[in-house]
């Protein structure tokens, strides 16, 4: 008997795509391209492979964007219609208001925010059985959430108490249903699929589960899934397995030209039409949209550069036009400060920050700037603009502000550009390093001997000085997040520690007070044109000068060799007018600034989106170790380093 294949396929592309926004204010994740092709034309294409003739597409979100391709771009040999949701249904509200599309034969509901290589056979096999489900779902054994419970071929239950376990499964957003489900529909607008299926289970029907082997799924919902669809996807192809009819061959022409005209490729590049990159690029697992612009020297990883996009410096996520940055409205305000047309405008998020605040690179033809959003929880954000602005005053090298506004915690300031100490460190030979830090040294001497009755007079808010109570807050920070949280050391080896710690703040407690930065380390010091600019300095108050000098030059992001180290501190001593105390102080305050940011990077690195400071923890130790060289006793810290 022959194999009657099912000729209607419904569409899902209504969603709001909430998990990948902003990009999906700017293109919904149907049309959101996988190696030059809109996710939903891929979907198409399978239809078509399974026979079908007719598709709906059910459409709400950014609607006119998905008319518009289909406009442009009519189907061959397939009849597409499209089903409008003024009020988004769900999927059981989507399948019962195209019941008239339906009548009376199987069909085919398909997500379009996944990409997939499968055959129809084993939903056609399913559904010839003398038990017919009334309907088949694609399930995975291995990849998402595995919430869907099903054994011998029969789903059981659809919200697992037990997801990720034995018999545990992901539905795939592909399947094929009977119209008999039609009468277990709800008849509220907004509905799911699965309390259909509950009714129908419940009046005796039976809900397969297809998993078979040799297929492709990836699900497309976030940045970082979209990226690895790219990535599985081109692998697929390299080795001819399932996934390898996604890739777009043509694309290798566009990354031949690239690597013509000087530009780096690693991993792979997904590029789209009219897309400009300049010489000296480098591009790793990303992917382009149409019409963008990537300037000289930008370094692009594992990023999307939407539509219309101009991308410069390091691009780590996204590079989006402001004017699809939906409902940011003290985005919007900031820009009207700059005389800056959001369409005009491109935003490039630069990253998260251990401080309560976001920063965003904004593009207006040659012109940039950061804009800062922050979080009050740090009080200290609060005072930003005012205290760059007294620093500028007194010939302290800071950027500055363009546009300030507390009561939505903007700030708007001058763009450094993309060359962090840090970053220019690995790059610089050792030579241009050591002159570089005797720069940095000129300008910290220069903030030290600011006298404090300038800031006194100028009102500018300081943070609480260093204090017995400040230092014992650090090395609460190290107890809580680093020896405890992490190490999950006992009791009285931690006590052993923060005893230590107690003998280093008294050696620093009774020094005499300067303006410090608080927080100067090389991530905090950017080099434009060869000179180096403090930034990060809310955290002004007054404190021992050692403490500044030491974060500097202890720095765990960048190793100085010790030589350079101890001539660096020579000459800092030797244009200080308390030689003596820093020198005596300075390792002490080392050990101090270590055991705060050992805390830091603790706590950080159990943070979403800040991972990557657990990193820093065994260089933090290591300089310790170098610090703790030079002090007697502190047994337990130097305990400690040795564990390591």
């Amino acid at each position: 008997m022959k194999t009657k294949y099912p000729s209607k396929a419904i569409l899902l592309a209504a969603g709001y795509g909430t998990r990948i926004q902003p990009l999906s204010d700017d293109l919904p994740k149907p049309m959101m391209p996988i190696w030059g092709k809109p996710s939903i034309a891929h979907m198409i294409n399978l239809m078509k492979k399974f026979g079908v003739r007719e598709i709906l597409i059910n459409l709400h979100h950014n609607a006119e964007v998905i008319l518009n391709y289909f406009n442009d771009n009519p189907v061959k040999d397939v009849q597409v219609e499209f089903s409008y949701e003024p009020h988004i249904l769900g999927t059981g509200g989507a399948i019962r208001k195209a019941s008239w599309f339906i009548q009376d034969a199987d069909f085919w509901v398909v997500n379009t925010d996944i990409v997939a290589d499968i055959s129809a056979e084993p939903f056609l096999r399913e559904f010839g059985k003398k038990d017919k489900p009334i309907s088949a779902l694609w399930l995975h054994p291995e990849l998402g959430p595995r919430t869907v419970e099903m054994k011998d071929n029969r789903i059981s239950c659809f919200h697992s108490k037990h997801p990720g376990k034995s018999n545990t499964y992901t539905f795939c957003g592909l399947q094929l249903l009977s119209p008999a489900i039609l009468r277990y529909l709800p008849k509220t607008a907004f509905s799911s699929t699965i309390e259909a299926y509950s009714a129908a289970m419940s009046d005796g029907h039976k809900i397969s589960g297809i998993s078979p082997d040799n297929t492709f799924w990836f699900d497309i919902g976030t940045i970082s899934q979209y990226i690895d669809a790219h990535r599985q996807i081109i692998d697929a192809w390299k080795t001819q397995k399932p996934g390898a009819c996604l890739f777009d061959k043509r694309q290798l022409d566009q990354i031949s030209s690239l690597h013509r005209r000087g530009v780096t490729i690693n991993g792979f590049a997904a590029i789209g039409s009219n897309v400009a990159v300049a010489s000296d690029t480098k591009i790793t697992d990303s992917v382009l949209w149409d019409n963008v612009t990537v300037r000289k020297s930008a370094q692009i990883k594992n990023a999307i550069l939407a539509r219309n996009s101009r991308a410069q410096g390091p691009v780590f996520e996204i590079a989006i036009q402001c004017d699809k940055c939906k409902n940011n409205n003290s985005l919007v305000v900031a820009l009207a400060s700059l005389g800056w047309q959001p369409s005009q405008t491109t935003a490039i998020p630069l990253g998260a920050r251990g401080s309560a605040r976001s920063f965003t690179r904004l593009i207006n033809g040659n012109k940039s700037a950061i804009y800062i959003h922050y979080s009050t929880e740090r009080e200290e954000n609060l005072h930003y603009a005012e205290i760059a602005q007294f620093l500028l005053e007194n010939q302290i090298p800071v950027p500055r502000i363009l546009f300030d506004a507390p009561e939505i915690c903007v700030t708007v300031m001058e763009d450094l550009g993309s060359s962090p100490l840090e970053e220019y460190a690995k790059e610089a030979g050792a030579g241009k390093l050591e002159a570089m830090y005797y720069r940095i040294l000129r300008a910290l001497n220069a903030l030290h001997t600011i006298p404090v009755r300038y800031a006194q007079q100028a009102k500018i808010h300081l943070q609480s000085p260093f204090s017995p109570t400040l230092y014992k807050w650090e090395r609460q920070l190290l107890e809580d997040h680093l020896l405890t949280r992490r190490l999950q050391m006992n009791h009285r080896a931690i006590r052993a520690i923060m005893n230590d710690l107690e003998e280093v703040a008294h050696k620093l407690t009774g020094t005499k007070g300067v303006l410090l930065h608080r927080d100067m380390q090389s991530s905090n010091i950017f080099i434009q044109n060869n000179h180096p600019y403090f930034v990060d300095f809310q955290g002004l108050r007054l404190g021992p000068p050692a403490y500044d000098v030491a974060s500097l030059l202890c720095d765990p992001y960048v190793m100085l060799s010790t030589d350079m180290q101890d001539r660096l501190l020579d000459y800092y001593a030797s244009r200080s007018a308390n030689r003596k105390e820093i020198l005596q102080t300075f390792w002490y305050a080392a050990v101090q600034r270590l055991a705060q940011a050992l805390g830091a990077y603790g706590r950080l690195s159990a943070l979403p989106g800040t991972e990557r400071f657990a990193g820093y923890i065994k260089p933090a130790i290591t300089m310790m170790a170098r610090a703790l060289n030079h002090i007697s006793g502190l047994h337990a810290l130097k305990a400690l380093t040795r564990a390591f």
